[in-house]
């Protein structure tokens, strides 16, 4: 399997990380919100982008900085969800302060969206993901071919970059992913992409609450 998945997938599988899966779910069910969310959720697509939380923080993983999936439960509603953070666009709190935090209440905005998460990527009948040991796909995996762009250069920065696959009727499905030298190499090529949508949950600021 090559060096690099995809963001999503890690942390749309649960610790497939972030987002080729992987995608952990960063930090959720593959299909909709939790149900306990959904009403937040739903909220946050017609109004206020971001959505006012507390909950406690029972757990935090390293998902290559500058990125972390935090754990937190709801003990009021019975359930736990998880949820990505950029350290270096949220630095009321470092890493080290968040492991401190484990087991206390935080405060924290975060906003939720259905992201696609790249499972497989071919060319003609050939992955450019996996040299061997590729994963079986579901039934349920969703599929597109068209043409691969926006993959020019290799990614090589901390976090992933987006490329994109056009149908022949012009339908563009977005993913960000670690761009390798194989997907250069088939960029303005045409590939089939084996995807599954999945809901990210980001938070946006968060703070200790004493």
């Amino acid at each position: 399997m090559i060096a690099y998945s995809s963001l999503f997938s890690l942390f749309f599988g649960s610790t497939c990380l972030l987002f080729a899966c992987q995608p952990a779910t960063p930090a959720a069910d593959k299909a909709a919100p939790t149900e306990q969310l959904a009403d937040a959720s739903q909220a946050a697509t017609s109004g206020d982008p971001t959505i006012t939380e507390r909950g406690l923080l029972t757990q935090v993983e390293d998902a290559g900085y500058p990125m972390v999936v935090l754990t937190i439960e709801f003990p009021e509603r019975d359930f736990s969800e998880q949820f990505v953070m950029n350290l270096e666009e949220v630095n009321s709190l470092d890493g080290g302060q968040l492991s401190a935090a484990v087991g206390k209440y935080v405060s924290f905005e975060y906003s939720s969206v259905l992201a696609n998460a790249l499972l497989e990527l071919k060319r003609n009948g050939k992955s450019l993901l996996y040299e061997s040991d590729a994963p079986e796909l579901g039934s349920d995996i969703q599929t597109i071919t068209g043409i691969l762009s926006n993959a020019e250069y290799e990614t090589t920065g901390d976090l992933p970059g987006e490329l994109f696959i056009t149908t022949e009727e012009e339908i563009t499905e977005k993913f960000e992913f670690f761009i390798t030298p194989e997907i250069v190499k088939a960029n303005g090529a045409k590939v089939v992409g084996y995807y599954d949508q999945r809901t990210q949950n980001t938070i946006h600021a968060i703070e200790l609450i004493r």
